[in-house]
């Protein structure tokens, strides 16, 4: 556990129109035994000094659905830009935080860290409305064909009302690049959502023509319902 974070570093989506996006996703996945110990010691944590200053919003999610890892949680962080993204990765060097490591070290275990880079982001960013993620692992041949051709499948998606929450398109940068190159996600208001928004999506010409103008390996699927929110941004 006293890895979960410690993951060196080389170095939401606020509109309803998609754009270009800046900054970082850091993604920890966790394998949890005591989940309320461990939700309880992460609430103490985000809810002290070091949690109101941390630099950027906090996800605690739990996998409804997570293919073939071991994780039964993850912490998602949503940065501004890189330079908040120094700030808050150095904040896991404190003695706060080595407090936090020792109270969960007994009931919880890395899984995996990665760092992903924002290109496109987009949606309706009412918390409310993005209870649940459905993420899509993929590895990409031609990252800026697939980027374009994505924009054009998720912008028909909105034009037929079919996402309810935010979405996002973002490419890998650091952790094992044997094992996706990218990652695209839609929030949901609830879990009934987002499986008739997935089977809607499936069913749509947009995805049919998506489908046949790029190449892609879709690695994993997954469904993680939000237990709790830390700094979401609020305009």
């Amino acid at each position: 556990m006293k890895k979960l974070f410690l993951i060196p570093m080389a170095l939401f989506m606020m509109a309803f129109q998609s754009v270009q996006a800046d900054g970082y996703i850091a993604s920890y996945s966790i394998k949890v035994s005591d989940v309320p110990a461990f939700a309880e010691s992460f609430n103490n944590l985000m809810s002290s000094d070091f949690g109101t200053n941390f630099p950027g919003t906090v996800t605690l999610g739990h996998f409804a659905f997570n293919g073939y890892d071991d994780a039964t949680h993850a912490v998602v962080i949503s940065y501004d830009s890189e330079a908040d993204m120094a700030k808050g990765t150095q904040m896991f060097y404190t003695p706060t935080f080595g407090a936090f490591l020792n109270d969960v070290q007994d009931i919880s275990e890395p899984v995996e860290q990665s760092l992903n880079r924002k290109l496109i982001s987009g949606g309706n960013n009412n918390q409310a409305d993005n209870s649940v993620y459905t993420t899509y692992y993929m590895s990409v041949k031609s990252p800026k064909k697939y980027a374009a051709a994505w924009k054009k499948l998720i912008d028909a998606q909105v034009a037929n009302e079919n996402i309810s929450g935010s979405y996002g398109l973002r490419a890998h940068t650091h952790g094992n690049n044997n094992y996706y190159s990218h990652y695209a996600y839609t929030g949901s208001t609830n879990i009934e959502a987002a499986i008739e928004e997935q089977k809607n999506l499936m069913n749509s010409n947009s995805f049919a023509t998506f489908s046949k103008s790029v190449k892609r390996e879709v690695k994993k699927t997954t469904m993680m319902v939000v237990m709790a929110v830390y700094n979401y941004p609020t305009s």
